[in-house]
């Protein structure tokens, strides 16, 4: 899909996004963010990139959970969804919030400008995901800790058949009756299916220069967290 397109199916439910986010994982979105988040302790981030920010729930995880954290910079390219942020932002003395519309595959940074980056179910969008990678490791520096919290496909086929049965049917059903917008959320399914997983994504970062590639599952893989090192 492409970034125009996207940014508008986003722009449409923003303001139902975070109510959505609660029904579809039973709360667990959050929990999964932090479990992403506390892996950074021991990196002591001073710099911080929520790409793909959305509604900053992987900022307000960050900012709680990383007293190290001087500034955070949410980047995404609907700004209808970083003006949802703002009210997330916490009253933490010297921890500075910087919002900025821009798109992942060309981003407004110089080399080796974050200690650390968070994209929390972005990936999967971007229209060209070997260049947004690409942006990802060059404004990272050198030692710093990539974190991608992307939606996956559970390997136990019982468990498969139940997840795509209320990922298809469900979701997009719920969409239509509380986000209004039937079509969005078709889109998690059909994208989630078209996502390289696990060792698949982990050679495409590899390729890239990724080091101490590794991943995470939740849930039985319903959700993945992929760790990635720049050398």
């Amino acid at each position: 899909m492409q970034n125009e397109t996207v940014s508008e199916l986003f722009r449409r439910i923003a303001q139902r996004y975070d109510r959505m986010n609660r029904l579809m994982t039973f709360g667990l979105d959050r929990q999964w963010r932090s479990a992403a988040v506390r892996k950074l302790r021991p990196l002591k981030p001073k710099t911080l990139l929520d790409l793909a920010a959305g509604t900053g729930d992987f900022a307000q995880a960050a900012s709680k959970l990383l007293p190290s954290l001087k500034q955070i910079y949410l980047v995404d390219i609907t700004p209808e969804m970083l003006k949802l942020a703002l009210s997330k932002k916490p009253s933490i003395p010297d921890l500075e919030w910087h919002f900025i519309v821009a798109d992942a595959q060309a981003l407004p940074f110089p080399e080796s400008f974050f200690d650390a980056i968070v994209v929390g179910y972005g990936l999967r969008n971007f229209s060209d995901r070997t260049r947004a990678l690409c942006e990802i490791y060059r404004v990272l520096r050198p030692g710093g800790m990539a974190l991608i919290l992307e939606t996956g496909i559970p390997r136990n086929l019982i468990w498969r058949f139940l997840f795509w049965g209320y990922f298809r049917f469900y979701v997009p059903l719920l969409g239509a009756l509380i986000a209004k917008d039937k079509k969005a959320y078709v889109y998690l399914s059909t994208s989630t299916a078209a996502f390289p997983h696990r060792e698949e994504f982990l050679y495409l970062c590899k390729e890239v220069g990724f080091v101490d590639l590794s991943y995470t599952e939740f849930l039985g893989g319903v959700s993945i967290l992929y760790k990635l090192r720049k050398l």
